[in-house]
């Protein structure tokens, strides 16, 4: 059996069903940025559950410092604004993506190209957002884990996730390690749903007593 094959089979049947992402490479992502095939993010049909992210981001900390992870075209970018955010970092793999967030010449706004399988933040922020792209994730259980140090105490990892193939199982992956604060459910009259979660940190588990012999 061909190797290429033996890789998408072993995905398919295997990574897929247990909560694993499917990766994009970087060339594909910035040929579907070209082609316009994310502009469906700022369609009427998903604006809801967008506004329903900056919302959160805005209400849980005022003036956040906000990393937004796969910030792709900046449209959270945007949509942040009128919360002021202190600071907002967006990172993406698309540089085609990240030229279209950098043209909105949002004041404060800063965008990075940086892959977020390998790049761990150097600060903290009180909100982190991954809006629909933590299911591109090779593990989005172990993404979570790794970005979760990142956050201010009292801060919050907000997620939205369309629901389409394995997504229990995803979310199963997610919340493995972390707290849910929060679930929010939308859906649009073209039948398309997504859950929108706030998560924390997992305060450490007490060790138990050691017996004397």
């Amino acid at each position: 059996m061909p190797a290429d094959l033996f890789t998408r089979l072993r995905r398919k049947f295997l990574l897929e069903p247990a909560g694993y992402g499917r990766p994009l490479p970087k060339e594909i992502l910035d040929g579907e940025y070209r082609g316009g095939a994310w502009s469906h993010f700022y369609a009427p049909a998903e604006l809801p559950r967008q506004l329903l992210v900056a919302g959160l981001a805005g209400t849980l900390h005022p003036q956040p410092r906000v990393l937004d992870v796969g910030c792709g075209s900046g449209l959270m970018a945007k949509l942040l604004q009128p919360h002021q955010p202190r600071r907002y970092l967006g990172i993406d793999l698309s540089d085609e993506g990240l030229t279209l967030a950098r043209a909105l010449a949002l004041p404060g706004a800063e965008f990075r190209a940086e892959n977020f399988e390998t790049w761990r933040p150097a600060e903290t922020f009180d909100i982190i957002i991954l809006s629909e792209c933590v299911g591109y994730a090779r593990d989005p259980g172990a993404l979570v884990q790794a970005l979760l140090p990142a956050l201010a105490p009292g801060g919050h990892l907000i997620i939205s996730y369309y629901r389409s193939g394995h997504w229990k199982a995803l979310w199963r992956r997610i919340e493995a390690g972390a707290t849910v604060q929060t679930t929010t459910t939308l859906a649009n009259p073209e039948g398309q749903t997504w859950d929108i979660k706030v998560l924390q940190s997992r305060p450490p588990q007490p060790q138990a007593a050691k017996r004397t012999p």
